[in-house]
Formats: structure tokens, sequence, C-alpha cells
């Protein structure tokens, strides 16, 4: 078993996009607050409330761990994953996706260290993390579209959004999982007007392309009817939990305060599908949509910088576990 952790290049980029984003995430924040005069609420996050809202954050990272675990075990007959090493792996997709544009991205990382920790296959590793984010997408977009339909017109965008997202989402996986069922050859799949040369390098990324949607449809077909259903539960469960994190900067706890947490959560993420850094600007426009601005200041930050604490951390010392096994083993 080889594994040499984190090339030094993907490292620097990583280090860069990291700061990069941060600066923007921040300077979006402290704009919004200065905007919304709410500024103030910066002093009121040490506070009791910030930490019932960190232990709620967790609890739903912890659900969302046990879903990939049984994803992974479900399409990955035989091979098991312990609950501690999926939710380190979902903190580090997390924190990759924190910072890149849009909400989704953390995908690479999450295969990444997949493949490493279990054995199987990269290909495999990043279908399987496709098929889990495809719950995610379909989820939060539908929802977020329906609940947007009660705030119109301010919620147009992120209705226009959150539809275009479903839509390309569902048409997209169904497109592959009916490729990966099909069994074409890669072998001259470009137009025979195209040039040799190019041929050769179009005919190597379609084989690829094959490869993976194989490999989507042979984990969308594992998982069973109930086991997909138990997928759903879980995915919208803990997005609810993340919702519900906001409730404890609102100060009223009833139902109403709590429905009205939820919605802003979907909302927002929904409209963070668009390609900004860390979802800056996207995130606090769907939240201010339901919120009051001094809790969306608040909930931002404490939601925002706790997946890229918790991330970072979890990579140090995840990447650095993975080294010392290997070296135990050689």
């Amino acid at each position: 078993m080889i594994y040499v952790g984190i090339d030094m290049q993907v490292e620097k980029r990583l280090g860069r996009g990291l700061v990069i984003t941060l600066i923007v995430v921040t300077l979006v924040i402290l704009a919004y607050s200065v905007i919304t005069s709410s500024l103030s609420s910066l002093l009121e996050l040490y506070s009791m409330d910030t930490l019932v809202s960190l232990l709620i954050i967790t609890l739903g990272w912890m659900v969302s761990a046990l879903r990939l675990k049984l994803l992974f075990e479900s399409s990955m007959k035989g091979t098991s994953l312990p609950l501690i090493d999926s939710l380190a792996i979902r903190l580090i997709g997390g924190l990759i996706a924190n910072i890149t544009p849009s909400s989704i991205g953390g995908e690479p990382g999450r295969a990444y260290y997949l493949s490493r920790r279990t054995g199987v296959d990269t290909v495999r590793s990043y279908a399987l993390v496709i098929y889990e984010v495809y719950y995610d997408v379909l989820a939060v977009n539908i929802i977020g579209a329906c609940i947007s339909v009660k705030y119109l017109p301010l919620s147009m965008p992120v209705l226009l959004v959150s539809l275009f997202m479903s839509f390309s989402w569902l048409s997209i996986s169904l497109k592959i999982v009916k490729t990966g069922r099909s069994m074409h050859s890669g072998l001259d799949a470009a137009p025979r007007w195209i040039s040799r040369f190019v041929r050769k390098y179009f005919n190597k990324l379609y084989a690829r392309y094959l490869d993976f949607a194989s490999s989507y449809s042979e984990m969308a077909s594992r998982v069973s009817l109930g086991k997909k259903a138990l997928l759903w539960l879980l995915t919208i469960l803990y997005h609810t939990i993340w919702g519900v994190a906001a409730l404890p900067f609102i100060h009223v706890f009833n139902v109403d305060a709590v429905v009205k947490a939820v919605e802003a959560y979907f909302i927002m993420q929904s409209f963070s599908s668009l390609p900004t850094p860390g979802g800056s600007g996207a995130a606090e426009y769907g939240l201010s949509i339901v919120l009051d601005p001094s809790v969306v200041v608040k909930y931002r930050i404490v939601y925002y910088y706790y997946g890229i604490m918790a991330g970072l951390i979890s990579l140090i010392i995840y990447d650095n576990k993975l080294r010392r096994q290997v070296t135990r083993y050689d």
C-alpha cells in the first residue's frame, strides 16, 4: 500500500484558496453587517447561544457521516467504513467546498481520502461521492424551491437557481446511469471528421467517462429501495438540523421559530449553488429573506467558520494518521 499524503503543490493551492476565500467571505460579512447596521451583533457571539449552535451543527455533521457510511457499505459490499473515518472525510470535503465557488466542490477531497482509507479505486470513490452529493443537491434545491415560493418576489433569484440545479442534476444523473448501463465502447467515439490526433485524446477522455458512468450506475443499482429511502431521510434530517442551529440566535423557541430557521437555511443553501467564493453574498441574501440581519451575521459566521476550522483540523489529523499507518505497514 502506497500513500504519499497531500502533494505539496496541491497543499499550496489549498492554502492560497483558503486565504483568498476567507478574506472575501469575511469582507462580505463585514460589509453586510455595516450596511444592515448589525455590526454590534458580532460582540454577542461570545455567548452560550454560540456554543449551543456549534453543538447542533456538530450533530448535523455526525448524521451526514452516518449517511456516507451507510451509502459506502451498501454500494461496496464487504467493505466497511468506520464512522469516525466517515466523519473526518465529510469534514475534509466540507472544508474544500467552503473554499471553492458554490456550496458544491468538496467531492474530489472526499473521493481522495475515501480511496486512500478503503483501498477502493479513485474512479469508484469519485462516482460514489458524486452519487452522494446528488442527494444533497436535489433535497436542498427542491425544498428550497418550494419554500422560496412563499417569499416571492424577493426569493425569485433563489427559485430560479434552485429549479435550474434540480432539473440539471436530475437530467445529468439519469444520463450517466443510462450511459453506464449501456455497453458502448470508447473507441472511435469522436466524429470521423475530427483529426486523428484530437480523436485519440477525445476517445481517452470518453473511455474515462464511460468508466465513471459504469461505476456511478453500479452504485445506484446496488443500493436497495429501502436504503435509498433511508439515505433521503438522513439527508433531509441533517440539513434540517443545520437549519435549527440558527435557532439559538433568534431567541424565540417555538414551532414558528424552528420553521423560520429551517426555511432560511434551505433558501441559503440552494442559492449558495451560485459560483461565489464560499457562497459569499449568496448566503447572506438567502438568509436575509427570512431572518433578521443580526441573526444572519451570527449564524453565517458560526456555520461557515465551523466548517473551515473543523475541516482544517480533520485534514491535518487524518492525513497524518494515514501517513503513520502506511509507515507502520511498511
